[in-house]
């Protein structure tokens, strides 16, 4: 099955999943900004768990649907984006591994999963947390790019 996309677009949202997996896996250990099914609250993490159908989506989609699979890329990385500058932001990623504290004030009795201070860790999560942001800006672009240059081949060859 055809899917439009380019390899550089392929290769970014493979890249894109396996980063988010490693996101998601600090998300658990770190316990503040994690939850259903690893803790009983529902939460934005539990809604987060939703990219990867869309990131899936937008990989293998029909070539037909590239627009819908590009706007709901679009979607996820535009909430990604505004999660780790409005909910969870980079420092708050780092103090809960290197002081072993939650800065949230709706977990502030949490502590990660391993009861450490690491500022290695923190280091980690926030690396981590920025390259997902990269890669899902980078992957939005790509498959635009992919999208724009198939209706142009479409339209210059019609029928």
């Amino acid at each position: 099955m055809a899917t439009a996309l380019s390899r550089r677009s392929a290769g970014l949202l493979i890249l894109t999943i396996l980063v988010g997996l490693a996101h998601h896996a600090d998300h658990v250990l770190r316990v503040d900004h994690s939850g259903w099914p690893f803790r009983p609250d529902v939460t934005p993490f539990t809604y987060s768990l939703a990219a990867y159908p869309i990131l899936l989506f937008a990989l293998l989609g029909p070539a037909r649907l590239i627009w819908l699979r590009w706007a709901l890329l679009a979607a996820g990385t535009a909430f990604t984006l505004w999660a780790h500058t409005q909910v969870e932001t980079p420092w708050m990623q780092y103090v809960m591994w290197a002081e072993n504290r939650s800065l949230d004030p709706a977990t502030a009795q949490f502590q990660n999963a391993f009861c450490i201070r690491s500022p290695g860790l923190g280091v980690a999560a926030v690396v981590i947390s920025m390259t997902l942001n990269v890669l899902l800006s980078a992957s939005t672009l790509s498959v635009l790019w992919d999208g724009l240059k198939r209706n142009a081949a479409r339209s210059d060859h019609p029928g």
